[in-house]
């Protein structure tokens, strides 16, 4: 059976059961109202008739009974009394339902015993023999100060049930409209149940959630999730050996933890955040936090946090990056050496032989002069490779590139992978800047000291006026989605703790970098 059909048959029967049960106190305690309605209704008669001068007086004569009888008969007849009783202090009915009972005495020992008891009140009790099933009210008269007998007025408890009769259609189709509108209500509530599950089964909806906790658990990066009121409600594998997550840090306040400021920042601006978190071990994380949000965007309902380890994330992009300059350099090349060789083919053509020497002769001089500078002053084959590589490129775009005669390089330095990004990113951009000018120029100094590495590009471009902004994230003057490669560079400088200079005017752009040495081995 689907769960919305159990829903509703469970939700029906525990309904309709409810409405019988209520139904059936509603009948009890309805006949008991009534009852105690009637028992007030004959109290209230016996008294009224008992405080009558003409019963009293009469209780005391002879022949009373005949004015009693016509009076107790009129009586009966304007109210819904069933009988009304007259006794004397001798027993002696002096009224009677019937007439023929007037004048016979009374033989109930409850009732002679009133009788014979001159401080009893209102008496109230249930009869079932005589004439029929009634509540009867029994009332002390006195004439004079004593005592002169009874007054017994009796209703019967088939006025009750006639009463619950009259209205029990209304109540029975009142109960079974009551009985449908809750199986309505069930099915609709099990039918939004079902919508609320997105019409999944409970099986369905527990093989799912298995199959995506297998996921998220098998994933590399960590992650890490918090709800809308800043508790940690979620953690995979990876993010237990990343951050060090344990699973007493469920349901504990995000805030305490080194990735708390970035999380409430996140739910407060409801957009994405990245950013570099470093734990309590020293290791530093590249994190990507986002908000989870419901209704259409307009309720937070939480954030979750993306974490790698950062050392992995830079040798991957360093990998990519060097394929890409080993691609460049290699187009470049292409590029160059075809233009080459058409000019070279013409001379052939034209006959003019020695300028083609001279033209071969000049390429091999130029390339040469290059090669033996950077293998004489850049140990680093590394180093040597991107500087070759945009040497290249520069030729192609037809741009000076040159490398300072003091420049020096030693292998072992350790700090390979660094100055590989920081020179690739300052030289591109110097060759974009130079890629529509004439004659522009790029000069290189690399320059490796006793404890301190001196970087410094130079270039003849247009210059850059917003110097203090260049460094900020997204800034630049070249487009949109740029602004990232200084940004980064700069983060990266001062963690290794460095330093980056700017000096730019028309014509003279210079970039310096100093980075302390680390992991340094003479050679």
């Amino acid at each position: 059976m689907k769960l919305n059909q159990k829903i509703s048959l469970s939700s029906g029967i525990y309904t309709t059961t409810m409405i019988i049960l209520i139904g059936v106190l509603v009948f009890l305690q309805w006949f008991s109202t009534l009852k105690n309605q009637l028992e007030l209704s004959a109290s209230d008669l016996a008294v009224t008739i008992s405080e009558m001068e003409s019963i009293q007086y009469n209780l005391t004569r002879s022949n009373g009974s005949i004015p009693i009888q016509r009076k107790t008969e009129e009586l009966k007849l304007s109210t819904r009394t069933q009988y009304i009783h007259v006794l004397n202090k001798s027993g002696i009915y002096y009224a009677h339902t019937y007439p023929v009972f007037l004048g016979s005495a009374e033989s109930d020992k409850f009732l002679l015993d009133k009788l014979s008891d001159p401080m009893q009140g209102v008496s109230i009790r249930q009869t079932e023999s005589y004439p029929l099933p009634s509540v009867e009210a029994i009332a002390p008269v006195y004439y004079q100060g004593e005592l002169v007998g009874l007054v017994i007025t009796g209703m019967l408890n088939g006025r009750a049930y006639q009463d619950i009769r009259m209205n029990q259609e209304t109540l029975i189709l009142f109960l079974i409209l009551a009985v449908f509108i809750s199986l309505y209500s069930s099915g609709r509530l099990s039918s939004n149940i079902k919508k609320s599950m997105h019409g999944m089964e409970p099986s369905e909806i527990s093989r799912l959630l298995g199959q995506r906790a297998m996921t998220l658990e098998n994933l590399k990066e960590g992650i890490i999730t918090i709800d809308q009121d800043g508790r940690i409600i979620y953690f995979n594998d990876s993010a237990r050996k990343l951050a060090g997550m344990t699973d007493a840090d469920l349901n504990r306040p995000g805030e305490q933890y080194f990735f708390g400021k970035e999380f409430f920042e996140c739910l407060d601006q409801k957009n994405p955040l990245d950013t570099e978190l470093i734990t309590a071990t020293g290791l530093t994380l590249q994190s990507h936090f986002e908000p989870i949000l419901g209704d259409q965007g307009s309720t937070v309902l939480g954030a979750t946090v993306l974490i790698e380890d950062l050392t992995e994330v830079r040798a991957r992009a360093e990998e990519l990056t060097g394929i890409r300059q080993i691609n460049e350099g290699l187009r470049a090349q292409n590029h160059e050496f075809l233009n080459k060789l058409h000019t070279i083919s013409g001379l052939i053509q034209l006959q003019e032989y020695d300028e083609a020497i001279g033209f071969i002769n000049g390429i091999s001089h130029k390339r040469k002069e290059m090669t033996v500078k950077l293998g004489s002053r850049i140990k680093d084959p590394s180093v040597a490779g991107l500087l070759l590589g945009k040497y290249n490129k520069s030729q192609e775009q037809k741009t000076g590139f040159y490398v300072d005669d003091s420049s020096i390089l030693r292998t072992g330095n350790g700090m390979t992978d660094m100055i590989n990004l920081i020179m690739g990113n300052l030289i591109e951009n110097s060759l974009e800047e130079l890629s529509n000018v004439s004659g522009g120029s790029i000069r290189v100094r690399i320059h490796e000291g006793s404890s301190w590495l001196t970087l410094q590009i130079r270039d003849t471009g247009s210059g850059i006026e917003d110097q203090e902004q260049v460094f900020q994230k997204g800034f630049s003057t070249k487009g949109p989605d740029r602004g990232i490669g200084l940004y980064l560079i700069r983060k990266r400088i001062l963690r290794a703790a460095g330093t980056i200079e700017i000096q730019s005017v028309p014509g003279d752009t210079r970039f310096t970098v100093r980075l302390p040495l680390v992991n340094r081995k003479e050679i």
